[in-house]
């Protein structure tokens, strides 16, 4: 008699974890929290958060990346990453195309939020990082892609 047992998948919690806080950190990011802090006797607007962001690209000329990214595709790459990431965790017949697709889905999270900040800097004349004053907020952000990345990678593996 032979112990060996038929190909079987399981459930992967610590990833589907692992996608949850991260878009629990991004959805912080974008409704609570600030992204900049911008000293009073500089700007007028003082804290920066999503938001404002949101309000400043739709009037900037020339912006179309950092316009799109923060009316509407932040928020689809959110909601596709959650979905996917925890698609990835459950034993399905595509859990390897899933685990790939909501690892890129969460890098191209990180790397959108950076771009889009990055043409929006451009497009204000500002001559500093994006990273430059940075809060809470830009940072919860690119985490919370990172971890949501990391978690569908982590998905569900075969085991023997």
């Amino acid at each position: 008699m032979s112990d060996v047992q038929p190909d079987r998948r399981v459930i992967a919690l610590p990833g589907a974890a692992l996608v949850l806080l991260g878009a629990v950190l991004v959805l912080l990011s974008f409704r609570f929290l600030d992204w900049y802090d911008v000293p009073g006797s500089v700007d007028s607007s003082g804290d920066v958060t999503f938001s404002k962001l949101h309000a400043s690209a739709d009037q900037l000329g020339g912006a179309g990346v950092a316009t799109a990214y923060f009316d509407w595709l932040a928020w689809v790459l959110l909601l596709a990453v959650i979905v996917v990431g925890v698609a990835a965790s459950v034993p399905t017949p595509a859990v390897d195309a899933l685990r790939v697709a909501g690892f890129l889905l969460g890098a191209t999270g990180v790397a959108a939020t950076y771009y889009a900040l990055a043409q929006h800097f451009n497009a204000t004349g500002s001559t500093h990082s994006v990273l430059y004053n940075s809060t809470w907020g830009l940072w919860a952000a690119l985490a919370g892609f990172l971890l949501a990345a990391g978690g569908a990678a982590l998905g569900t593996r075969r085991t023997a």
